[in-house]
């Protein structure tokens, strides 16, 4: 069977476009993620922060913040080593208060400031070929449900294909998934790449479809974005261990959403997360992953 498969080598081909001021992505960014549902940049923190950020995954893991990676969505939340064998430790500006760090505070404001640049932006908006009539405003994002943790993959680590956005969730509110990588003098031999898919399934290759992917390469500073409805993805056998921040911006939630997640227990506990956000991204995010 032929294999359509790229390997991403370089930079995104607007790596060196002018940011706007204020801006962490450029406007060519932009368009990229528009246009392909994904963007890939390479040094998006400055390899400073990312030495700072290993050290604290390494002083949070140490300190017992870390836990086994389960999956699942909702009340399904399973530990499944078929899946996925990794760790996380959720963070976030209100999290973590016994263990606080500068470099992690450097990460929540740059995440905060490209949570910024997506929201509302009517680079993706949807309009109508034709007539140009706009059909659906770029979502905003609230930053109060942004998920953010630190993932661990050991040596013989991986994540099987799997789509962030599930409908019937509440995961379905993720607008935007982000992977920023931490590893250091990261080569082929260490694996761990992640694999974006650009076929027509989900969780699997239909039948019949021919695989159509590319593999990013975990350099430390790289960051992937990608939308989390759009793009299936999964992080290859490691063969030595790989640390990532990820991420979601999700948007507000509708009465719509609500109606349309599966059961009525799941409703009452969507809408009691929704009660407080203090508890809403540690609740989606413990729920979710």
């Amino acid at each position: 069977m032929r294999t359509n498969r790229k390997c991403f080598n370089g930079y995104a081909s607007s790596v060196l476009s002018q940011r706007n001021a204020g801006s962490v992505i450029s406007d060519a960014q932009l368009d990229e993620l528009s246009s392909q549902d994904y963007v890939v940049i390479r040094d998006f923190i400055p390899n400073d922060l990312v030495a700072a950020l290993r050290n604290d995954v390494s002083r949070l893991r140490n300190n017992g913040k870390f836990k086994v990676a389960r999956i699942g969505q909702d009340y399904t939340n399973n530990l499944n080593e078929d899946i996925r064998v990794a760790e996380t430790c959720f963070i976030g500006p209100s999290k973590l208060q016994d263990c606080k760090d500068d470099g992690r505070s450097r990460l929540y404001q740059i995440l905060e400031d490209l949570r910024a640049d997506l929201s509302g932006n009517s680079k993706f908006d949807v309009v109508a070929e034709d007539t140009g009539e706009l059909k659906l405003a770029a979502p905003a994002l609230d930053s109060k449900l942004s998920e953010q943790l630190y993932a661990y993959y050991p040596e013989g680590g991986f994540y099987r294909r799997h789509c962030d956005a599930i409908v019937g969730s509440a995961s379905v509110l993720r607008a935007y998934s982000l992977l920023l990588y931490l590893n250091e003098d990261w080569n082929t031999d260490d694996g761990g790449e992640l694999r974006l898919h650009f076929d027509s399934g989900r969780d699997f290759l239909p039948d019949g479809e021919v695989p159509n992917y590319i593999d990013v390469p975990p350099h430390g500073g790289t960051l992937v974005l990608f939308k989390s409805d759009k793009i299936p993805h999964e992080v290859l056998d490691t063969k030595s261990s790989r640390l990532a921040v990820v991420g979601w911006y999700n948007r507000p939630m509708t009465v719509s959403d609500i109606d349309s997640i599966s059961t009525e227990s799941d409703k009452t506990r969507t809408i009691m997360l929704l009660a407080s956000a203090t508890l809403i991204t540690a609740g989606l995010a413990s729920i979710l992953l």
